[in-house]
């Protein structure tokens, strides 16, 4: 058994080894499948997917890639050559779509005109750009209800026809819904 003070002098090795060693980012070889969302069960985020085409890039390119070109290129359709900064067009598949009710509206019409059954993409309509705010939400969120009800009524009833969530109003700012319930790790999405 340890004295007090050997016991602190043990620990204090083990936190300072633990503070000054270094740890790097990787992906974990176990996880393969994550869902994509609580709200949609059979969408997955493939992160040996991911993994394999960042390696794929890093081949091409020969040199490391930051952050945010990882990103990019992950979510990137197979490309060939070399990739260049600021001249190379690159064509990118997000994982997500979500879209504010001031914008949609115009986006579902398209939709419709394309003649698809279910976007390709998992995508949500947030209503809140709508809303003004004056008075507080108490008298604010009527008003927007009343004076957008036909809006909102064909984004509902759209969103429901084409497979597309839809967060009504009221239900919160369109980027917090976004963090707390579809962001994710290495994630591309197009808002």
């Amino acid at each position: 058994m340890l004295s007090n003070l050997a016991r602190r002098r043990w620990l204090g090795r083990t936190n300072t080894a633990i503070l000054w060693s270094r740890k790097l980012a990787t992906v974990a070889d176990q996880v393969h499948k994550v869902k994509l969302s609580k709200f949609e069960p059979d969408n997955f985020v493939d992160y040996a997917q991911l993994a394999h085409k960042i390696e794929t890039a890093r081949q091409i390119v020969r040199r490391p890639l930051s952050y945010a070109e990882k990103i990019l290129l992950a979510h990137a359709d197979e490309f060939e050559g070399s990739v260049d900064r600021g001249a190379t067009e690159l064509k990118l598949r997000p994982r997500r779509i979500a879209c504010q009710d001031a914008t949609a509206q115009m986006a579902i019409i398209q939709f419709m005109s394309a003649g698809l059954d279910s976007a390709a993409v998992p995508t949500t309509v947030h209503c809140d750009h709508l809303i003004v705010s004056k008075e507080g939400e108490n008298s604010d969120l009527p008003a927007a209800l009343e004076a957008h009800k036909e809006v909102y009524d064909f984004m509902s009833s759209a969103c429901m026809r084409y497979n597309m969530g839809f967060w009504k109003p009221g239900a919160g700012i369109i980027h917090q819904i976004v963090l707390e319930n579809y962001a994710y790790p290495g994630g591309m999405m197009t808002l």
